[in-house]
């Protein structure tokens, strides 16, 4: 999975433990609106951008499900690697500038990956 170098970090250092990723309408993206492509038990590279080398692994630890990107709360925003609600909606519209809060997203729950 592709992250911000950033975030990759805390994924890596285990202050991110969820990730969220817009449905996408093209049947072979891995977030495709009718499934997604992660499994529970798998994992999967932690990668700090698009084509960088991995920098560790992580398992997917329950099944992933659609949600709305806006009904995300505090305690979540917190799993996210963001310091509240505020600060990870304004992230994710950082990253994500076109996309509506209203968006539908997969979220994906994960550990760091040791084998």
């Amino acid at each position: 999975m592709n992250f911000r170098p950033e975030l990759a970090a805390k994924v890596m250092s285990g202050e991110k433990t969820v990730t969220r990723r817009v449905c996408s309408k093209n049947p072979r993206s891995p977030w495709w609106e009718k499934r997604c492509m992660l499994r529970v038990e798998r994992d999967y590279a932690v990668c700090p951008g698009r084509g960088k080398n991995a920098i560790g692994r992580v398992l997917v630890t329950s099944p992933p499900w659609i949600e709305r990107l806006c009904d995300i709360g505090e305690t979540d925003a917190m799993r996210e690697g963001f310091e509240s609600r505020a600060a990870f909606l304004a992230g994710f519209k950082e990253i994500n500038p076109r996309t509506a809060l209203n968006v539908s997203v997969w979220r994906v729950e994960f550990q760091v990956f040791q084998p």
